[in-house]
């Protein structure tokens, strides 16, 4: 091999190392998960919503509700868990709405209404949350709703007139 072999070959290892640069820096990458298709309930959504939520990832519980809804939209149990999540995060409005649309769905639930009755009371909507939680106390006699009940009348003495 001649004298312009030798360059060649000397110039090998820089172009390697170019190469396996880019390559190394292109994999830093988080790589990206497609779904095709979506093989999972609407009730696995669910309870995959409320592992996000008990460990904190919000953004991933809401998603997962939403799914929820998406595959079944005449169940309750995802919209109360959305007004849950949406309570936690301080977003009260659209919690209501949540909430709302659950009791739509499961125009019976108590716990529904105790948890639209603590949503309005948030907002300062008394008179509605008193009306809710009153409903949810003549439906089932709970610990819980009388605590409502209790924060909504310690608010309404507190509430500019």
């Amino acid at each position: 091999m001649g004298e312009s072999g030798q360059k060649l070959f000397a110039g090998l290892p820089i172009a390697t190392l170019l190469l396996a640069a880019a390559l190394l820096l292109s994999s830093c990458t988080l790589p990206k998960i497609v779904i095709l298709e979506d093989n999972l309930t609407a009730e696995q959504h669910n309870d995959l919503g409320y592992v996000y939520e008990q460990k904190g990832i919000f953004d991933l519980a809401e998603k997962e509700y939403l799914l929820a809804v998406k595959k079944r939209k005449e169940w309750h149990v995802p919209y109360f868990n959305l007004g849950n999540l949406l309570f936690k995060m301080g977003d009260y409005k659209k919690s209501e709405d949540f909430f709302s649309t659950a009791l739509k769905y499961a125009p019976h639930n108590p716990d529904v209404m105790n948890n639209l009755a603590n949503a309005l009371l948030m907002q300062g909507q008394h008179r509605e949350a008193r009306q809710m939680i009153e409903k949810a106390l003549g439906i089932e006699n709970k610990k819980e709703y009388h605590d409502t009940l209790a924060n909504i009348q310690k608010s309404e003495k507190t509430a500019p007139r």
